[in-house]
C-alpha cells in the first residue's frame, strides 16, 4: 500500500512549495510539487483574512504540540528540548507521524496510546486547542497590524506558562525570563512608537511586579507563603505586556477569577467529601497556582482590553 507522508510546505512570493516523503508504488523517497500561485490564481486566496485565519489556527495546533514536549522536557529536564523523537508519555514509545497530529490523533485514537494502550491525559489536546484557538484569533484581531508579531511571541510565552503552572504548579525560570525579556523589549516598542507613555510603560511592571514580590518577600519564611517567586515573574511579565492602566484592571479581574474559582472549589470539596468527614480542614491548605489566573487575564486583556476598559468605566465607575 502506498504510504505518502506530507512533511512541509514552503512559501516564496510567487510560489507555494508542497514537500513530502513517499514509500509505495515505486515512487522510493523525496519529491515536492512547486505550484505557480499566480498561474492558478491563488495569490488572491491566500491573501484573503479568513484564509490566514485558519492558517494560523493550524500553526497554533502546531506550535501547542511543540508546547507539550517543551513543558515536559524541561520539567523532568530530559535532554533535547527541541530536538529528539517525541514518545508516548505513559510507556516512552517514539510515536509514529500519524500519533502526532495535533488534536486529531488523542480523538481518533480515543485518548489512548497506540502502542501501549494507556490513557494520554486531556492536557495535550488541551494545550494544543488553546494554541489553536489565541493564533486563529490573533490573526483575526491583529493580522496586519505591527504588532502582529508581538503578540504572536507574547502569546506563546503566555500559554506556556499558563498551561506549565497549571500542570505542575511552579513557575520554570527558563520560561519566564526570556518572556520577560520579550515583554521588556515589546514595552521599549510601544514606548518608543507613542503607544504608551513611560509612566504606563514602567508603572505597569514595576507596581504589578512588585506587588508580587512584596507578599513573597514577607511570607517566604511560612509554613505556606502567600504566592509563589514565580508569581513576581508572571506579573511583571503581565505589567509589561499592558502597561499600568490595563494592567491593574487586568490583576483586579485575575483575582476575581481566582477568588470564584477558590469557592467553588471548596463548595465542591465539601460535598464531595460528605458532613461527616474529617478531612475538611485540609481545604484551607489547598493550593492554588496564580499563573492559572493571571495568564487567562492576560490573554483576555490583550485581545479585548480596551473594551474591557470603556465598559468598566462607562457602567461600574459612572
Amino acid at each position: 500500500m502506498s504510504n505518502c507522508l506530507f512533511t512541509g510546505l514552503c512559501y516564496w512570493p510567487r510560489q507555494l512549495g508542497l514537500c513530502f516523503w513517499s514509500r509505495g508504488l515505486g515512487l522510493g523517497g523525496y519529491f515536492e510539487i512547486i505550484l505557480d500561485l499566480d498561474r492558478i490564481g491563488a495569490m488572491e486566496l491566500l491573501t484573503e483574512p479568513i484564509v490566514m485565519e485558519f492558517i494560523f489556527l493550524f500553526v497554533g495546533l502546531i506550535l501547542g504540540s511543540f508546547a507539550t514536549l517543551l513543558i515536559h522536557r524541561l520539567y523532568y529536564d530530559e535532554p533535547g528540548i527541541v530536538s529528539g523523537r517525541s514518545r508516548c508519555p505513559q510507556c516512552r514509545e517514539i510515536l509514529s507521524p500519524i500519533s502526532m497530529i495535533p488534536v486529531f490523533s488523542w480523538l481518533f485514537q480515543q485518548g489512548k496510546c497506540k502502542r501501549c494502550g494507556k490513557k494520554i491525559p486531556v492536557f495535550y489536546p488541551l494545550v494544543e486547542l488553546s494554541f489553536g484557538i489565541s493564533y486563529f484569533m490573533l490573526a483575526r484581531f491583529f493580522g496586519g497590524e505591527p504588532a502582529f508579531w508581538w503578540l504572536f511571541g507574547i502569546l506563546f510565552f503566555l500559554l506556556v506558562l499558563f498551561w506549565y503552572d497549571v500542570r505542575f504548579m511552579i513557575v520554570d525560570r527558563r520560561i519566564s525570563i526570556p518572556a520577560i525579556l520579550l515583554a521588556i523589549a515589546w514595552a521599549v516598542y510601544n514606548w518608543f512608537t507613542g503607544a504608551q507613555d513611560l509612566i504606563s510603560v514602567l508603572g505597569g511592571g514595576i507596581l504589578i511586579g512588585g506587588f508580587f514580590f512584596v507578599q513573597f518577600f514577607y511570607s517566604r519564611k511560612k509554613a505556606q507563603p502567600w504566592v509563589g517567586a514565580g508569581d513576581t515573574d508572571m506579573g511583571l511579565f503581565l505589567g509589561l505586556c499592558l502597561g499600568l492602566k490595563l494592567g491593574l484592571l487586568s490583576l483586579f479581574v485575575a483575582y476575581i477569577i481566582g477568588t470564584v474559582y477558590a469557592i467553588g472549589f471548596i463548595v465542591w470539596k465539601i460535598i464531595s467529601l460528605g458532613p461527616s468527614s474529617g478531612k475538611k480542614k485540609s481545604l484551607s491548605k489547598v493550593k492554588v497556582p496564580m499563573g492559572a489566573f493571571l495568564m487567562p487575564s492576560l490573554w483576555l486583556f490583550l485581545f479585548f482590553g480596551e473594551q474591557i476598559w470603556t465598559w468598566y468605566w462607562d457602567v461600574i465607575i459612572l
